[in-house]
């Protein structure tokens, strides 16, 4: 199943900061609801919205532990993921989920016409494919086993 049906029923707002947002900055960000949601991850974009990298709560409170007070004047691109597991959205759902089980990450953001536009997240894509799956099951069961059926 393509990455782009997957934003369809999971798509939407995601939590972006430019590579030169203070680590206080996006901490406090990290506070507030993007698109009715609180995310754990913000993916670095820069002006045109091209990927950057990755920044967790875990890189803030790392910078937190290692430049106490003065982690807060850090700026985010000192502190993300450079090398990030990016996908498109006609790529297939199970491969990017294969990959970041791999990889061991739990979020790939996902661009089009190499502009950001959305994030893969690992519980949700697996939420839905779940649900896709179940839906297949009681399709076919209902199928199977209709009463309506004469011969």
């Amino acid at each position: 199943m393509q990455v782009e049906r997957y934003l369809g029923k999971y798509g939407g707002p995601v939590f972006t900061v430019s590579p030169d947002t203070s680590v206080a900055e996006c901490a406090r960000r990290f506070g507030h609801l993007t698109g009715g949601k609180r995310y754990s991850v913000a993916v670095v974009v820069d002006a045109d919205q091209r990927v950057a990298g990755i920044v967790s709560l875990g890189d803030i409170v790392y910078a937190v532990g290692q430049h106490e007070g003065g982690a807060a004047a850090i700026k985010v691109s000192d502190i993300m993921t450079r090398d990030v597991l990016i996908c498109g959205v006609d790529s297939l759902l199970e491969e990017v989920l294969r990959q970041m089980a791999e990889r061991g990450v739990r979020h790939a953001p996902v661009v089009q016409d190499g502009k950001l536009a959305g994030l893969v997240a690992r519980r949700e894509a697996l939420e839905f494919l779940y649900q896709w799956a179940q839906l297949d099951v009681d399709n076919l069961t209902g199928w199977l086993f209709s009463s309506h059926a004469r011969y």
